[in-house]
């Protein structure tokens, strides 16, 4: 009898532990209106080409190369490629994703690209690029931070693991 008694207060202990750490592991901090959904990452080294069955990536490879006939054309597509996903409630003024970078041969110096992103929308998308010669002569990209800048003010931000 003391089993069935208790039955019901363990079902309940172990429902709202259940409710309190699923509400806790689902949930992400999108406090901010603005914020970073997605990062993919892609690098292209014809070198180290995967070779697989499956067309998913097979497709990947061909979508950077599409166009490139020659070597030297292929040659300049290798590089890094990184597109990121981010989402805002504020759609009423342009902003600018700004991605900064060290390469393997810069060291400690730290390179910037900026995009200007004048039509905003509550879910956007860009990309940017490190290829070709500047792939090939300061060598593969080891750390980065991306932002999202408001009127100068950084209202979003992400970075790689090994960004100092």
């Amino acid at each position: 009898m003391k089993s069935i008694r208790t039955l019901p207060i363990l079902s309940l202990i172990t429902a709202g532990l259940l409710a309190l750490f699923g509400v806790s592991c689902s949930s992400t901090d999108k406090s901010g209106s603005t914020y970073f959904t997605n990062v993919k990452y892609y690098n292209l080294d014809l070198e180290k080409a995967v070779i697989t069955t499956d067309r998913m990536v097979q497709f990947e490879q061909k979508h950077y190369l599409h166009g490139a006939i020659s070597k030297e054309e292929q040659r300049s597509r290798e590089g890094h490629y990184y597109t990121f996903a981010w989402s805002t409630t504020d759609t009423s003024s342009p902003a600018v994703l700004r991605f900064e970078y060290r390469q393997k041969e810069t060291g400690p110096t730290v390179q910037t690209v900026e995009l200007p992103v004048d039509d905003v929308r509550k879910n956007n998308r860009s990309t940017v690029s490190i290829i070709g010669e500047a792939y090939h002569t300061l060598g593969p990209v080891r750390s980065w931070r991306v932002s999202i800048l408001r009127n100068g003010e950084v209202v979003a931000q992400d970075q790689s693991y090994l960004w100092e």
